[in-house]
């Protein structure tokens, strides 16, 4: 028994902390992904093929190593291995700093500082005028194999420093399952470069020299590397090959073919061959030593053509070795205490960075071979209808392409191609051209040539000595004058005794089309400055430039000029009428097309349109009863007749004119009716004027249409001692002036003035929502007719401005804030005025619109603690708090979005508010918060729900004298309301089952068992 009550108590803990527990907490779904194999578009870099990756085996020489400033491009195989399209795809090729185990440091730079990376963002896309590509099928190789990098259509090259390096490229498409293989690098060495270069050459200039004889020679060798490079004791062999009877340097040095011939390039010079830097200073050995620059040597050769028909020979010259001086590892040195001393000491070398340099051969041949030939047949192009004038256009053999009619010259290049130049060979050329009708031209006996370059104009025979060359050229002057297929050949006759071992060259022949070419009209122009109207006194003059591409001189062609298909009269068809001039008649009036038609002589022809606008000439005179004339003058568009119909009208009086003060009578009206209306596009310019009798006093000239006044001039001039005259030009682009009165008016015009009153007090301030308020006062006082004129406009680029007049009385205007942008500064102007103008002074001023928070301040963090029955909302300020005067936080049962903020909301000054809850109605809801920033006008931000807190509260209107204020409703929180009724239930259990307990045993004390 006394075992019961602790467990019973045990359970009652249990119970208690169980109850504690929210069990939606512990219902967490599990969410299993299960990803199978993905199909799609897969760009896989599979290798990089240039530059390769420097390969150092061990023990060995490295391989694939770069030489400082060789140009190298990068290409590499770009492979889909997905199984669908590739559609866009770009790639970047950048040049790493390495150390030695190929690990990557940062981007190199040229010499320039320029950072060694490229991207084409444009290797793959939709277009084809920007992509060179449009799309990589599923398991093809970009550009059918290596794909050589490039940017902008050239390729990318690198002319790289001594140094070592890492290359990558990366590879970026879309789409792109697998990006794992879209990247990769290889690790290669720039190193310094030296060369000795051997060149052995005849003195002649011939790459294979011909004949017997002595034949001179000269031998240079030259050291040059990316680094200072003075090689010392540079051996060279020289050596005899073929049938050499004799050969020697020009200080007598005998040559033969064996191996023993060495001579040593440079020059002598005392230089360090040892420095030991172990001793304290260093001790350095100097000798001499012929150190390398550039170096030559000279001789002659001859061949040994006794009992032979023919004889080859040369000679070779060959780089042995030679020495450098530096810090090598055969010249370290370890002393007694173990330490190393990179001295300087010299060592023998027989390779360069560049072996084909190394060595360098010479030829000869001494038979006789006697040969000429046609090298080139080549029909020019461009001259002269009379053949004067220069080629401008070669078509050979070669490069056959399509012939224009005209005057040409058939050209041929002939050449001594024998072993032996001294050897004399006379010559001449016949020439023959067949038409596309079968038709033939024979010239013979062509041996000079003077219409192309290089002139030839006196013949010579093929061969070297006084009045011969080895080249010769001859021409003849053609005309092709048919379309169709021309056949030009050409014939070498050797004129010597000699027998040509190649006849087969001494023929050539090509084919060609001919085309004639239309002419061309360059331009085609009006010479007339001004516009052209119907009465002008000038004539219509007009000009045409033309070019025939088969006759450069353009002087043979025929040109008129036509007008619905006549002639004009004096443009008649006629050898280079380039120019036109003609009177202008009525029927040319508005659209004059003037056609222009060129004729070459060859049947070509080309026509061209000129369009003119000609003007009408609508000038109109009349006169009323009582003697008032009306001119009107005008040029229009249009071919109907103008007029004007001009009547006595009747009088005016008492008037007050605009712009004027007092009343004014007038002294003579017409009333004025056109016979039509233009608009202002229809007419080129016009005047008018009206005479009068002076006796009228007239003083001004008003048009009058409806109720308005217009003043056209109050400025009269003299016609005769007793005709005065008003006259007024409309301004361009205005139209045909419509029916009115013009009135004639007496007496002396009293100019108005501005108003009297004016603005003070201006004031101009941002408000709220970006809105601009205006106030100001009036000084003065406003008369009928002033009003005030409120202008705003961006301070910066103001393109239309909003502009409203208010009546007397107004001191202020709310501009509203739907009209203006955040942080752009507007001008304001207030003014008094009228149809005059404005008084001053006027109220001015800038102010710059504000509708927001500026700084991007934003509450983050947000946190809400519940205390009984006080809700704190705390968070932290981000962003640039300049603009921030205060805070406002808004809440609402639900989520909410930053359009849709709810409308409840508290303010606060810093960055912790108390919301009190007491009074809220029950329910179990869950409320949502945000803070957002507020400025001194009161523009807020907005901003989504941050976060949010459980509420619960029963419907019990009663007090249970619980020590709070709050009348039955007590907000809950962490533990469910239906744990209370469990604990209740197992404590009443408890105290029952105890009472049990304790009284169980009788009535009496005697043989109970008591479990306390």
């Amino acid at each position: 028994m006394r075992k019961i009550t602790p467990m019973i108590l045990v359970m009652l803990m249990l119970v208690s902390a169980l109850s504690s527990f929210d069990f939606a907490e512990l219902e967490e779904n599990e969410v299993i992904e299960d990803t199978g194999a993905r199909a799609g578009a897969d760009a896989d870099l599979v290798a990089i093929t240039t530059p390769k990756e420097t390969v150092c085996p061990f023990g060995a020489e490295c391989r694939n190593v770069l030489k400082v400033g060789d140009e190298t491009t990068f290409s590499a195989y770009i492979k889909n291995s997905g199984d669908a399209d590739i559609t866009e795809m770009a790639y970047t090729v950048n040049v790493w700093l390495s150390d030695a185990n190929g690990n990557p440091s940062m981007i190199a730079k040229d010499a320039n500082g320029n950072d060694l990376s490229w991207t084409n963002n444009d290797v793959m896309c939709a277009s084809v005028s920007v992509c060179d590509f449009q799309s990589l099928a599923a398991g093809a190789v970009l550009g059918g194999g290596k794909h050589t990098m490039s940017v902008a259509g050239s390729p990318i090259t690198w002319a790289p420093a001594k140094g070592l390096y890492v290359i990558e490229m990366v590879v970026n498409a879309d789409p792109d399952d697998d990006v794992g293989n879209d990247a990769k690098q290889v690790f290669v060495t720039v190193e310094d470069w030296y060369d000795i270069d051997v060149d052995l050459v005849w003195d002649s200039g011939m790459e294979m020299e011909s004949g017997s004889g002595a034949k001179q020679w000269t031998l240079t060798v030259n050291a040059s590397g990316s680094d200072t490079f003075e090689p010392r004791n540079v051996q060279v062999r020289l050596q005899t090959t073929g049938e050499v009877d004799s050969a020697q340097t020009l200080d007598g040095t005998v040559i033969d073919a064996s191996t023993t011939n060495i001579f040593t390039a440079g020059t002598s010079t005392t230089v360090d061959v040892y420095e030991n830097l172990s001793t304290e200073p260093s001790t350095v050995t100097t000798d001499s030593r012929s150190v390398l620059t550039t170096w030559t040597l000279t001789g002659s050769l001859t061949p040994d053509v006794e009992n032979v028909d023919s004889a080859s020979y040369g000679l070779r010259a060959s780089l042995v070795e030679y020495v450098q001086y530096d810090q090598w590892s055969s010249c370290v040195y370890t002393d007694a205490d173990n330490n190393s001393h990179n001295n300087f000491c010299e060592e023998t070398f027989t390779r360069d960075a560049y072996p084909a340099t190394d060595s360098s051969t010479i030829d000869g041949f001494a038979s006789v071979f006697n040969d000429i030939r046609i090298s080139q047949l080549t029909v020019v192009q461009g001259y002269n209808d009379d053949g004067t004038g220069q080629g401008t256009s070669f078509f050979n053999d070669a490069n056959i392409g399509e012939l224009n009619v005209g005057t040409s010259y058939l050209h041929v290049e002939v050449e001594h191609r024998g072993s032996e130049a001294e050897s004399t060979y006379n010559w001449s050329v016949d020439f023959q051209i067949t038409d596309p009708n079968g038709g033939v031209v024979d010239v013979t006996d062509s041996t000079t040539c003077e219409a192309v370059e290089p002139a030839y104009l006196q013949y010579s025979p093929l061969g070297i000595g006084p009045g011969m060359s080895m080249t010769g050229y001859a021409c003849t002057m053609i005309s092709l004058s048919i379309d169709g297929e021309y056949t030009f050949s050409a014939s070498l006759l050797n004129e010597s005794k000699m027998v040509d071992a190649k006849p087969s060259n001494n023929e050539k022949s090509m084919t060609a089309s001919v085309r004639n070419n239309a002419p061309l009209i360059i331009s085609l122009d009006l010479l007339n400055d001004e516009d052209l109207y119907l009465g002008q006194d000038d004539l219509i003059s007009m000009a045409v430039q033309v070019f025939d591409v088969d006759d450069p001189s353009s002087s043979n062609m025929e040109i008129e000029w036509m007008f619905n298909g006549v002639a004009l009269q004096g443009c008649e068809r006629a050898t280079m009428r380039t120019t036109c001039s003609v009177l202008i008649e009525p029927q040319f009036v508005t659209n004059f097309p003037v056609s222009v038609n060129v004729y070459d002589a060859n049947g070509g022809e080309v026509s061209a349109e000129l369009m003119l606008q000609v003007w009408n000439d609508g000038s109109y005179s009349t006169s009323t009863a009582s003697g008032l004339v009306l001119a009107y003058d005008m040029f229009f568009w249009g071919t109907t007749p103008f007029s004007v119909n001009a009547t006595d009208g009747e009088a005016q009086t008492n008037t007050e004119l605009p712009g004027f003060t007092g009343r004014y009578d007038s002294v003579g009206v017409i009333d004025y009716v056109p016979s039509t209306t233009y608009s202002a596009n229809d007419v080129l310019e016009q005047s008018m004027s009206v005479q009068y009798a002076k006796s009228l006093g007239a003083t001004s000239l008003w048009y009058v249409n409806g109720a308005s006044w217009t003043l056209l001039s109050d400025v009269s001039t003299d016609v005769d001692a007793t005709t005065g005259q008003f006259a007024y030009s409309f301004p361009a682009n205005s139209p045909i002036l419509s029916n009115g009165q013009l009135v004639l008016m007496g007496g002396s015009l009293a100019q108005a003035t501005v108003p009297s009153a004016s603005i003070t007090g201006f004031n101009a301030a941002a408000a709220k929502g970006g809105a601009i308020q205006i106030n100001w006062d009036v000084d003065g006082t406003m008369l009928a007719g002033d009003s005030i004129d409120v202008t705003v406009c961006e301070t910066v680029d103001c393109v239309t401005a909003f502009e409203i007049s208010l009546g007397a009385g107004n001191t202020s205007y709310p501009y509203s804030g739907q009209n203006t942008a955040h942080g752009v500064e507007y001008t304001v102007t207030v003014a008094v005025c009228n149809e005059v103008g404005c008084s001053s002074p006027v109220g001015t001023g800038t102010v710059v619109a504000d509708s927001a928070v500026d700084g991007d301040a934003s509450a983050t963090d947000l946190t809400i603690a519940a205390v009984n029955n006080t809700w704190t909302v705390s968070w932290t300020p981000g962003g640039a708090q300049d603009d921030v005067a205060s805070w406002k936080v808004c809440y609402q049962r639900g989520t909410f979005d930053a359009a849709n903020m709810p409308e409840t909301c508290l303010d606060a000054t810093g960055t912790t508010l108390d919301v009190d809850i007491s009074t809220w109605s029950a329910g179990t809801y869950t409320y949502h918060f945000t803070a957002v920033p507020v400025d001194a006008l009161g523009n807020s931000m907005a901003a989504a729900s941050m976060n949010s807190i459980d509420y619960q509260r029963d419907g019990d209107t009663s007090n249970t004298d619980d020590g709070t204020t709050i009348i039955g409703e007590d907000v809950e929180g962490g533990v469910p309301t239906w744990t209370w009724g469990v604990i209740g239930g197992v404590v009443v259990v408890a105290f029952i089952v105890g009472a049990f307990i304790l009284s169980r045993g009788g009535e009496g004390d005697e043989g109970k068992d008591w479990d306390y």
